[in-house]
């Protein structure tokens, strides 16, 4: 009996000297490469952004297209990165910029986090989400409770059996206009890095961030008025009647071509025109939308009055008046156009009424 009793002692302290590593193993209190991916090295996400346009006259600080875009990026390499913590030790997590801040932001816009891509006059935010936002037991907490790139963050806590395998990029990315952006699809090139990351127990940086995709002003090159001059009409002296008193309104429109807009209406550019006195053609500021005659005029007595397609709504001038949003396939303003009588019956005298505007077209 002695022998098997020893077998049977020895078959079991072989048993739990087999189990001792695998304890160990599970319990590092530190970030590794997973060595059930490929290899170490950094990862590198490329966060693609599709195709942005943004309006040709869209202020300096305008966000370009939507505030905040959600993206999770795999990594392009097969790799991936494993925290573990009992709660005995801090792991560390450092975003840092690569590309530079963008100062000189109109007042009111926060310069915080905001790099400069490769595309001049394109700055871009990013805030990343799990495992980066304190939201679990084994997600890492910003040290400022910001997760906007640049920013560092720790984790100090038990995970229990949920370790982080981290392999995925979350990020919240905004982007924003900064300065002129030059006609046509601009493009982010995918090798610029715009941050890094890295993590505590890994010696250098963990993963590299990118950005591909395009950008585009939204504007339209040409206009066409349908007719110029509008014809308004001829009438009678005595069809006038009183101060206020307008004739029947008369369609016109001015169409935009070589439109260069977003066809899923997704980031949408609004034209808008700013009609203002030619050759200082004075305006009645008593009645919106109407203007003088040209000094060559014979009529005395009336305006014309400039009006938006519904032929009852005053355009206001001499400000920019958001119209309608533009069309990759092109774009119609319609507007109307009538006399308007600024001067009592008596003083309207019959005549040739000519008169003149000047239009600004802007896309915002």
């Amino acid at each position: 009996m002695k022998p098997s009793i020893r077998c049977l002692t020895t078959a079991l302290g072989l048993a739990a000297s087999c189990q001792a590593p695998w304890v160990m193993a599970s319990a590092t209190n530190t970030c590794e490469w997973f060595s059930g991916t490929s290899g170490t090295g950094p990862m590198t996400f490329i966060h693609n952004v599709g195709s942005i346009f943004v309006p040709r006259d869209a202020p300096d600080g305008s966000v370009i297209g939507v505030e905040r875009l959600s993206h999770r990026t795999s990594s392009i390499e097969p790799k991936s990165i494993r925290c573990d913590n009992d709660g005995s030790v801090r792991l560390t997590f450092n975003a840092q910029s690569t590309a530079p801040p963008i100062g000189g932001l109109p007042t009111g816009i926060s310069p915080l986090g905001t790099l400069q891509t490769n595309i001049p006059g394109v700055g871009v935010r990013f805030s990343l989400g799990f495992p980066f936002d304190g939201s679990a037991s084994n997600a890492f907490t910003p040290d400022l409770g910001d997760a906007t790139v640049p920013f560092s963050a720790h984790h100090h806590q038990g995970m229990g059996s949920a370790l982080l395998r981290f392999s995925t990029l979350h990020s919240y990315i905004t982007l924003i206009k900064t300065g002129p952006i030059a006609l046509g699809a601009q493009t982010f090139d995918g090798e610029k890095e715009l941050f890094s990351g890295r993590f505590s127990g890994i010696p250098g940086k963990s993963f590299s961030a990118r950005l591909n995709g395009t950008v585009t002003q939204a504007h339209c090159g040409t206009n066409t008025v349908s007719a110029d001059p509008v014809q308004l009409g001829n009438w009678d002296q005595k069809d006038f009647t009183g101060i206020s008193y307008t004739t029947t309104a008369v369609p016109f429109s001015i169409t935009l071509s070589d439109c260069y807009a977003d066809s899923s209406n997704v980031h949408i550019a609004t034209a808008n025109i700013r009609f203002a006195d030619a050759s200082a053609i004075p305006f009645v500021t008593s009645a919106p939308g109407v203007f003088g005659l040209t000094s060559d005029s014979t009529a005395k007595g009336i305006g014309i009055q400039v009006l938006k397609s519904d032929g009852s709504t005053p355009v206001e001038l001499n400000t920019d008046v958001p119209l309608i949003p533009i069309s990759a396939s092109g774009t119609v303003l319609n507007f109307t156009a009538r006399f308007y009588q600024t001067e009592p019956s008596s003083d309207v005298h019959p005549g040739i009424a000519k008169g003149a505007l000047d239009f600004t077209l802007t896309y915002r």
